[in-house]
């Protein structure tokens, strides 16, 4: 037996609310609009009837409060066009909202979520900085650890931790939060070497493997971020400052140590500074 999917409904009359709550599949909630979600969305799916003053600005603002779950839109047949523009901005799938949509919306969340799902379990590549994720980060840092072991150099790790990612997520909302991630990349893409490793491990983790002779490589690209950071804090008529927690970790050969563990010390030492 699997788990019923949960679905949030975003202005969509109650009566299609009743006829999704009869599908043994689906548990299901119902909100009048995205300005009522006030909180991260923990659904599986997201099926939202656009507006016709403003598609895009209704799927940006979903998809800042549901950055995981899958996006079914519904227009009114007058308005299909704009559908098929939150297809392209990067909604899952587009419904009328005509006699078929009560028959077709179970599938088409279903098909959704499982889309979603798969889209997510083989991406490499985070959304928000265009760094590899921890799943395409994990096998070339793995590697440089076998690489490590046969030629007896050691790896290192440089870790940075957005301080204020969780604050501002929880007080501004979850697209002010990947605003500061993405200003992070962007400084981490200038201080490290182009045969460097960077990647977003975490919403609030960004890490850069230094490839081949780490002997001062470490030292560099850490002089390389500050500068970034200063530079980003005095830009602008009204700069944010970057509050970040930087740490290293150093794979030694031999020492038998996973990625895993480098992985696990490395958030627990950021933790540990983060704390005033």
């Amino acid at each position: 037996m699997t788990e019923p999917l949960s679905v949030l409904l975003v202005g969509l009359p109650e009566a299609v609310e009743r006829d999704l709550a009869r599908e043994d599949e689906l548990t299901v909630r119902r909100i009048d609009g995205v300005a009522d979600l006030g909180a991260q969305v923990g659904e599986d799916a997201v099926v939202v009837a656009l507006e016709p003053s403003g598609p895009l600005e209704t799927l940006r603002a979903l998809r800042a409060w549901a950055p995981e779950a899958a996006v079914v839109v519904v227009t009114d047949p007058a308005n299909a066009a704009d559908g098929s523009v939150a297809m392209h901005a990067g909604a899952d799938d587009h419904l009328l909202h005509d006699a078929t949509l009560t028959v077709l919306l179970p599938r088409a969340i279903s098909y959704a979520t499982a889309l979603r799902r798969l889209r997510r379990e083989l991406s490499t590549v985070d959304d928000t900085t265009g760094l590899l994720n921890l799943r395409g980060f994990a096998p070339i840092a793995e590697h440089h650890l076998r690489v490590a072991d046969r030629v007896q150099a050691p790896v290192v790790f440089v870790f940075v931790r957005l301080d204020d990612h969780e604050t501002l997520r929880r007080e501004a909302g979850a697209e002010a939060a990947e605003d500061l991630a993405r200003d992070a990349g962007a400084i981490m893409l200038e201080a490290v070497r182009e045969a460097d490793v960077p990647a977003r491990l975490a919403p609030d983790t960004l890490c850069v493997l230094l490839t081949g002779d780490a002997s001062g490589a470490e030292t560099l690209v850490l002089s390389r971020l500050v500068e970034a950071i200063a530079v980003h804090d005095a830009r602008g008529e009204q700069p944010r400052s970057l509050a970040l927690s930087v740490g290293t970790a150093r794979y030694e050969p031999g020492s038998g140590i996973g990625l895993a563990e480098i992985l696990e010390g490395a958030a627990r030492g950021l933790a540990a500074r983060a704390v005033p």
